[in-house]
């Protein structure tokens, strides 16, 4: 999406505009647009708390015309909640789009893409329960209607002659082969999204307060009612890669490393953090036996 609307939109003067809680998926493809065709590429910054400073967004944009304003839903890192309805007003109030990253927010909550203003919204399915390789992009039509097709071949076609092609209807228009019909079926709701995201802040309300009690620990991020259900968190004197692999000894998975967000790692100052997220499935004495792990991981690096 960001080549076909990017390579007929932006050019010299144009501010493209992502924030440095961004995952690599809503970063680079920006970023390599921007470069292409000659626009500005910026980064609204955060806080302290990991939240994006909002009262900073008419500077970050200074002397250029903001053309793209591109931001998660739900930060993959540190769990915070964009507030994406006022973002989405700045940008249309400027003439931009807004697109929203909404991959992590998806499963864990309910979305509304007209409740959220943006223009664009992206999901992957393996986030929700679902198979790799399967998600979906919504889009405004008339944006949509304006766009040039970026994979060719069949069922995105109307017509095909030797002078000319013409495409399909949105939104065979961009569904070039044969859709992954079997990927694409499976269910949430019989859980219920409320129900879900409600389990994730009890559980990620619990682990802050019990992570606090752990010796030399740093976490990352918002408090808990502007959080989804992951906690970012470093060790003192204690490698990530180090943490997980004494809690993967106890029976706890959890991932190290900059979690495809390397701005956002060098904004918090370090290479790399433990994350431990929470879904429908997790129970909170899953937590403890995490905070069991990690005074383990302490004895063991002394």
């Amino acid at each position: 999406m960001a080549y076909s609307w990017g390579l007929n939109n932006l050019g010299p003067g144009d501010v493209v505009l992502v924030t440095e809680l961004e995952h690599h998926s809503n970063f680079v493809p920006w970023q390599y647009m921007a470069n292409r065709t000659g626009a500005d590429f910026r980064m609204l910054p955060l806080d302290e708390n990991g939240e994006l400073e909002l009262g900073a967004l008419d500077e970050t944009v200074a002397g250029g015309t903001v053309k793209v304003v591109a931001t998660n839903l739900v930060s993959n890192s540190l769990g915070t909640i964009n507030p994406v309805e006022k973002l989405a007003a700045w940008a249309h109030e400027r003439g931009a789009i807004y697109v929203c990253d909404a991959a992590q927010a998806a499963p864990h909550r309910p979305l509304d893409v007209q409740a959220l203003g943006a223009d664009f919204v992206a999901v992957s399915a393996h986030k929700m329960c679902g198979p790799s390789g399967v998600g979906f992009l919504w889009g405004k039509t008339e944006l949509l209607e304006a766009m040039e097709p970026f994979l060719m071949g069949g069922h995105m076609i109307r017509k095909v002659g030797f002078e000319t092609t013409t495409w399909g209807e949105l939104p065979h228009k961009f569904e070039a082969g044969t859709a992954p019909a079997a990927e694409a079926i499976g269910y949430l709701n019989a859980v219920g999204l409320d129900a879900i995201a409600q389990h994730e802040h009890d559980l990620v309300a619990y682990a802050l307060e019990r992570l606090a009690d752990v010796p030399g620990i740093t976490l990352y991020g918002p408090p808990p009612e502007r959080r989804a259900g992951i906690v970012s968190f470093n060790v003192e004197g204690i490698h990530p890669h180090d943490v997980a692999q004494v809690l993967d000894w106890e029976g706890i998975a959890i991932r190290a490393g900059h979690h495809c967000c390397q701005p956002l790692m060098a904004k918090l100052g370090v290479a790399a953090t433990n994350r431990a997220s929470f879904y429908l499935y997790t129970i909170p004495e899953e937590i403890d036996r995490l905070v069991d792990g990690l005074h383990k991981a302490r004895q063991v690096f002394g």
